[in-house]
């Protein structure tokens, strides 16, 4: 396992869950593991087009295969994010959480955008590496089966039970992604992609910190 693979492994269950919830619950529960394997099989029959020898995969272990696993993680999290919102929007909720939760859907939708048009720009920013493997892709998966059942519509959880929960998943997400950034801005050495990194270390701060102040504010007993 690369470096920083190995040293987020042991804390980014939690985000990786929720991608996993996402896909479970919005693409019917298709195993991203099978998905792998049919399109390497079908890759295996094809000719190599262009632009896959203009872009070759990393060096293993070197400092750039390091950088393509978190763009990749942090793409993967960031576009799967946004499609929570379809379970949000059954669920009632207070005015504020409704604000911040709102604010992050959104959040994480730009930033996909901006990583998947960055990564056409920048030839070193990779965000198709597979992060994890499959037997640990698999076991999130089952995990989201059971986590999705807390958020379902009408059986799931409610009130504050589900506020505080739902909270909790995006503190613990920006958390993750907040100390990914930042173990990859002093590995980047593109000053454009570099620029990209702090400035989204500065974003998921301040998203972290707004979070982390509803849940002191309204879910937390002092």
């Amino acid at each position: 396992m690369h470096p920083l693979a190995r040293n987020l492994s042991g804390r980014a269950t939690r985000i990786r869950l929720v991608a996993t919830v996402t896909l479970l619950t919005i693409a019917a529960c298709h195993s991203s593991a099978d998905k792998k394997r049919s399109s390497g099989a079908a890759r295996s029959h094809e000719t190599p087009k262009s632009s896959d020898t203009q872009n070759p995969p990393p060096d293993k272990d070197s400092p750039r295969t390091e950088l393509s696993i978190g763009y990749s993680l942090l793409y993967q999290e960031a576009n799967g994010i946004p499609k929570l919102n379809f379970l949000l929007m059954f669920k009632d909720k207070p005015k504020e959480m409704a604000h911040v939760t709102g604010d992050l859907i959104a959040y994480y939708k730009q930033l996909a955008d901006k990583m998947k048009t960055l990564s056409t720009q920048y030839p070193a920013m990779r965000i198709d590496v597979d992060p994890m493997s499959e037997i640990e892709g698999d076991a999130r998966k089952a995990m989201g089966v059971d986590k999705a059942k807390d958020f379902a519509p009408v059986i799931g959880k409610g009130g504050v039970a589900f506020e505080r929960e739902a909270l909790l998943m995006f503190f613990d997400a920006l958390d993750e992604q907040r100390h990914l950034v930042g173990v990859m801005v002093p590995l980047e050495t593109d000053p454009g992609l570099k620029q990209f990194l702090q400035t989204t270390q500065s974003q998921l701060d301040a998203h972290y910190g707004t979070v982390k102040a509803l849940l002191n504010r309204r879910y937390f007993t002092h």
